[in-house]
């Protein structure tokens, strides 16, 4: 019998391990940290000095065949505005109660077009704004004088700028002319503009709080004169961000079509560069010492004219802008004449770049296609960390996370105050991409890296409704329905079917109980000193160029949500011992703030609570291994899920006292739908119903090693009652890659249960 036991135990970690590590585009571990140890050197080495692309891609972190599916990220469920909104538009399910809205369906922007738009679309007989007509597409205008697209990105601190323009000619030709003295580019290398551009950087060094005065020169051609007026840190080390989210330029969805703007024509580009110009403006008089975008910028990389008219703004060249990529600059269109994209890294320096997170091939035209790794730079008494989240693999943004850390930490000589990470898609949000399984990966996955190495804040975008969380730890907990996303589960829009909610793309065990990933810590909505967790906050599209739907405002995890289909952005403060955020419109109205306190004590010393006992979980998941699930695959699945997510805290090297507690519920949830052999051996017989009585209130240890892509609750529909589940026809349930993994596990352990039983 024991060596039966041992079998099934072998089969179980043989499992776990196959669910735990990455099943693409992963490296091993000892890859990992040889790439990591030295990825930033390398990548300055390589910027240090003019290049060809091809020298550049060379160097980069990896050949990534099908790095990820390039699909556009349009609202994944239909709008549902007619079947949800009361006309008073109160249904909790869609938007939060205490937003007012004039008009449904429609943001401000969309009542409110630019004349000059609306007079050339009258002009053109909406010639201007067809989406397949005259101007639309790679037909846009491009920006063609000789030196365009001028942009003053962070250095390394705050004490050295990188100044990146675009210019014709040869490649040789162009400098930077800075406070009377002439640069030389530490990069210069041909783009992918069809008007024969070349782009350069050049870094300086400045004294904050001091103005400069520069412009470019490419051959015979100087550009006009700017000038950018630093800004010194304020008292202990104060300074201030302003937050965009998602300016998508070019980008629209049904809500304009009726006023003849269709997506990805000159009319929409035009209109959304007057809308983003309303929240620079509004920021600007802020007077922030830069500002930071969440990435999709435009909404197609390589319609030349959608960058050309995001930078022709005053703010790019007067002022310090930083940005992360976003999923849409990362796609093309091939019908453009060309597959290549380097158009990110073209536009945009990144300090202390890493390979990690990085994407490079050559495409199938033999083109590049190049999406820039992880960075980092420091402001003050801040760490900025800025990762790719087009790469999902999070043992790399780990990796770089840890690295990063070290490195800055070591150079300053003491701890950060605040570290900060930035990055496109937002593991929690309340639109519709809450619910989709690489959101739900990078939420299981990345909260704990987070927690591990004392990430205070996260700011993301890709959602397009402004969402601030409580302080987040890691950790899977049971909760109802209800509770978990605000909505009776009786309502249609909850879309649960046989056990299954297709909306929030989750199983749904007896009583209506669901299991989700992240833990609220119980602390004030508004301000909170030496907090535990990190906060994330998800920004609104700051040019209200398109918005999505929400579907869950009152998400267990939410403190803040925002959908009144107005365009937001955020200022932030960083001071010594003070975070503050305050979030706003174009018109200047404060729709949400919220400010974290520290003591000097707690920045030199986090609290770390490790005093707690993983004794009762290792008891329980002991016990439940002594069960014999039926042998059938989604019933033998869902063992597994139950038996390896409860592991996971188990082996963690760092988990919370909250996630220990919540640990052992889970566990019991996920076996409550579990169907069991009944004719166990005596030795070995364990009711289920008494293991489950007997372990209430048992603790959890410390989990994570990064999950596998396929844990999402939902890989299959399980049918409520005791029967055995069957899978789901929703899409976003597939395990995927695992499944041959658990076919060949099932057939061993049916084959195991067959000797044993005779």
């Amino acid at each position: 019998m024991k060596k039966y036991n041992k079998l099934v135990l072998a089969l179980a970690i043989a499992s776990a391990s196959a669910a735990i590590l990455p099943v693409q585009d992963t490296y091993a571990a000892e890859d990992i940290a040889v790439k990591n140890e030295t990825a930033i050197e390398e990548n300055k080495e390589i910027s240090d000095a003019p290049s060809t692309y091809e020298e550049d891609l060379e160097a980069t972190a990896y050949e990534a065949e099908n790095p990820f599916n390039f699909q556009d990220d349009e609202v994944t469920f239909p709008k549902n505005e007619a079947n949800v909104r009361e006309s008073d538009g109160t249904n909790k399910f869609n938007r939060a109660t205490e937003t007012e809205r004039e008009t449904f369906g429609e943001d401000k922007n969309v009542t409110n077009i630019d004349p000059e738009v609306a007079k050339k679309l009258e002009e053109t007989k909406g010639e201007y704004g067809k989406k397949n007509g005259e101007y639309a597409n790679h037909n846009l205008k491009a920006i063609t004088t000789p030196i365009k697209n001028i942009v003053v990105n962070n250095g390394k601190n705050e004490n050295e700028l990188a100044i990146t323009w675009f210019a014709k000619g040869d490649v040789t030709e162009s400098r930077l002319v800075f406070d009377g003295k002439e640069y030389e580019p530490i990069r210069a290398r041909k783009t992918g503009d069809v008007n024969d551009y070349s782009t350069y950087t050049a870094i300086v060094d400045i004294t904050p709080g001091k103005t400069y005065s520069y412009y470019v020169k490419s051959g015979s051609y100087k550009s006009d004169t700017y000038t950018i007026k630093t800004k010194a840190l304020g008292k202990n080390n104060e300074f201030k961000v302003g937050y965009f989210g998602d300016p998508q330029m070019g980008s629209g969805d049904s809500v304009w079509d009726s006023k003849g703007l269709n997506k990805n024509t000159q009319a929409k580009v035009d209109q959304d560069k007057v809308d983003f110009a309303k929240t620079i403006n509004k920021a600007r008089e802020l007077d922030p010492h830069f500002y930071l975008s969440m990435g999709d910028n435009v909404e197609i990389a390589n319609y030349e004219g959608e960058y050309d008219y995001f930078l022709d703004n005053d703010l790019f060249k007067d002022s310090i802008f930083s940005t992360v990529v976003g999923n849409h600059e990362t796609y093309v269109d091939d019908k453009n004449g060309s597959q290549r994209n380097t158009v990110f890294s073209d536009h945009f320096h990144l300090p202390n770049e890493s390979k990690l997170g990085s994407i490079s091939k050559i495409n199938e035209d033999g083109t590049a296609y190049y999406i820039s790794g992880d960075y980092y730079y420091s402001y003050g008494d801040t760490l900025f960390l800025n990762i790719n989240s087009n790469v999902n693999d999070s043992k790399e943004h780990e990796a770089f996370i840890k690295d990063s850390i070290a490195k800055a930490t070591k150079e300053r000589g003491k701890n950060f105050s605040w570290k900060v990470v930035s990055f496109h898609h937002a593991p929690y949000s309340t639109a519709t991409h809450t619910s989709d399984t690489d959101i739900l990966q990078r939420r299981h996955e990345l909260v704990r890296i987070f927690n591990e190495n004392g990430i205070d804040i996260v700011l993301n975008g890709h959602d397009h409704i402004y969402t601030r969380t409580g302080q987040m730890v890691a950790g899977e907990q049971v909760l109802s329905f209800e509770d978990a996303y605000g909505t009776d589960p009786k309502n249609e829009n909850a879309g649960i079917n046989d056990g299954f909610s297709k909306t929030y793309n989750n199983k749904v065990y007896k009583d209506n109980k669901v299991v989700v990933d992240g833990i609220k810590l119980d602390y004030d909505q508004k301000e909170v000193t030496n907090p535990r967790g990190t906060l994330f906050l998800t920004m609104s599209t700051s040019a209200g160029s398109k918005f999505y739907n929400p579907i869950g405002e009152d998400q267990w995890f939410v403190n803040r949500s925002l959908d009144d289909r107005s365009q937001l952005f955020s200022s932030l403060t960083f001071s010594k011992n003070l975070f503050n955020v305050q979030t706003m419109n174009p018109y200047g109205e404060i729709v949400d703030f919220y400010t974290i306190r520290k003591t000097d004590d707690f920045i030199e010393n986090p609290a770390i609570n490790n005093e707690f006992s993983k004794a009762k979980l290792e008891v329980f998941i002991k016990e439940a291994k002594n069960n014999k699930p039926v042998d059938e695959e989604s019933n033998i699945e869902l063992y597994k899920l139950a038996i390896e997510r409860a592991e996971e805290v188990l082996n963690a090297t760092f988990t919370s006292q909250e996630e220990v507690d919540a640990a052992i519920k889970v566990l019991e949830t996920r076996l409550s739908n579990v169907e069991f052999i009944a004719e166990n051996t005596v030795d070995n017989k364990v009711d289920n119903k008494k293991t489950a009585k007997q372990v209430k209130g048992e603790k959890a240890p410390k989990a994570v090693k990064k999950v596998e892509k396929e844990t999402k609750v939902n890989k299959k529909e399980i049918k409520t009652s005791n029967k055995v589940a069957k899978k789901s026809s929703n899409p976003k349930t597939g395990i995927g890659a695992l499944t041959g993994v658990y076919a060949t596990l099932s057939v061993a352990a049916a084959g195991l249960f067959a000797t044993k039983r005779k």
